[in-house]
């Protein structure tokens, strides 16, 4: 009988290991969106001659092309027991007739995971909240961080790379909640390269991964509808140089940005940040020291009024980097490192200063996110019942001029100065061009949105004649979200 028992106890035992856990689940939400667009994309080279190139995902830009173009997300929220829940969303983006074969992680019908998280609330400590996973993560007005592709070209995305909605970084967010007080610290892994890499010759480790530690505090005051928001982020990059050894890029940014509503519906708004740490200058395999700034100031006003008319104002200043000529100077060949590099680095930013630069100009140096003047007007109305339009102006100045000695045959003469594709023909001038953005949405239902966006962007001073032809964006677009 005893062993009858004992073989009883080892099978219940056996049982209870085979079953699996399941949490207990309190509630689930599932949502989503889909966002159908028709675009047409024209003189992204500024020249008449076609460049052969693909203006959806290359800075090397056909003269025209027409295409359309389908995202799709389907987010699932679970709430279990004990503060815990999680997030999962995929994502699909395509183009219009095209399939992905089996096994192609390219896109097109593949789906991605865009956001797998877990969240705890008052985990060991009341105010502390913990998210662990793939997690969107976006601080203040998004200058610094907000997408890990910098708003501008998804490498996975087989549509255009600035409208790739994917925004997810990999992280770890402590959140500290001492209302009205919000403290947040994150660690982000951008890119893991080589899990493994080969030792060096005197037997330590390559590293070559891309990581990014934050630190972000948030408060909010009782008046004028105020808010103050600081900020330290640094990211550190070993993948830079060759690759036995790599350059170790190091970018540090101390921020500040602040806004008040002093009048009813009247909002301003301010951000300043610098940044320090060390540039890696593959070329010369040195490291350069960085000393960048960055600054946004604007204002809105909405009103009550017929047609409920709102107005913005913004200025926008990067910091830039002097043209070449003046760098590679004398004091590389005898190995002095007294040089500084000036630009701002866009970082993982998520802001659009226009449609058109945000795609042609959105690298470091390139004249809107780094190295340029913005100046924005806005302004919208609602002339109908659910039908809103929106126009933005854009002008744009270079803060340091792009380098061109204008000589025939020159290798200098047709160069930005980042490692744009396209070759453009440049003066010494600031003038960088105009944009003109004019929106249309119409409220179809309160899920579906219908939008007509068409854009045009006009080459300044800095461009030669055979690059002065104004670019041009058309696109219609339906949204439902679920």
């Amino acid at each position: 009988m005893s062993r009858f028992l004992k073989l009883l106890s080892i099978l219940a035992i056996v049982a209870l290991i085979a079953v699996p856990a399941f949490a207990e689940v309190q509630n689930v939400k599932v949502s989503g969106d889909i966002d159908s667009k028709a675009i047409r994309r024209a003189q992204y080279d500024f020249s008449n001659g076609n460049s052969n190139g693909n203006p959806q995902t290359s800075n090397t830009y056909a003269d025209k092309d027409t295409w359309f173009t389908t995202t799709a997300r389907v987010q699932i929220d679970a709430d279990l027991t004990d503060n815990v829940s999680t997030c999962v969303r995929l994502l699909n983006e395509r183009e219009w007739g095209t399939e992905a074969p089996v096994g192609n992680t390219a896109g097109d019908t593949t789906i991605a995971l865009d956001l797998a998280s877990v969240k705890m609330k008052e985990m060991f400590y009341a105010p502390l909240t913990l998210t662990i996973g793939r997690q969107n993560i976006r601080l203040g007005s998004g200058l610094v961080m907000g997408d890990p592709d910098t708003n501008d070209m998804a490498v996975s995305s087989p549509v255009a790379g600035d409208l790739s909605a994917r925004k997810a970084f990999d992280a770890v967010r402590a959140t500290l909640d001492y209302n009205p007080l919000t403290v947040d610290l994150i660690l982000a892994k951008i890119d893991a390269n080589t899990i493994a890499r080969a030792t060096t010759a005197a037997g330590s480790r390559v590293k070559d991964d891309v990581d990014l530690y934050a630190i972000n505090a948030a408060y909010k005051f009782n008046q004028l509808n105020s808010e103050l928001e600081g900020y330290i982020i640094s990211r550190i990059d070993q993948s830079q140089g060759a690759a036995a050894v790599p350059l170790k890029d190091q970018v540090n940014v101390y921020g500040i940005r602040g806004s008040l509503e002093p009048a009813s519906k009247f909002i301003m708004d301010g951000e300043l940040a610098i940044q320090t740490g060390s540039y890696a200058d593959a070329t010369f395999g040195r490291r350069v020291d960085r000393e960048a700034w960055a600054a946004d100031i604007g204002a809105q006003l909405a009103t009550d009024i017929k047609w409920s008319p709102k107005f913005a104002a913004r200025y926008s200043f990067r910091s830039g980097q002097k043209s070449p000529g003046s760098d590679a100077d004398a004091d590389v060949s005898v190995g002095r490192n007294t040089l500084e590099y000036e630009a701002w680095d866009t970082m993982f930013e998520d802001q659009t200063h226009g449609i058109i630069a945000n795609k042609i100009f959105s690298n470091n140096n390139d004249g809107v996110d780094s190295n340029g003047h913005t100046f924005n007007v806005m302004a919208s109305v609602v002339p109908l019942q659910d039908l809103t339009v929106a126009i933005d102006y854009y002008h744009y100045l270079l803060a340091e001029k792009w380098y061109s000695d204008n000589s025939p045959g020159s290798t200098l003469s047709n160069r930005l100065m980042d490692n744009n594709a396209t070759s453009y023909e440049v003066k010494n001038k600031k003038e960088l061009g105009d944009e003109i953005d004019l929106s249309l949405v119409y409220d179809y239902t309160e899920d579906v949105k219908l939008g007509l966006t068409a854009v045009l962007f006009l080459p300044g001073s800095t461009f030669q004649k055979n690059n002065d032809n104004a670019a041009s964006t058309v696109m219609a677009d339906v949204s439902v979200s679920f």
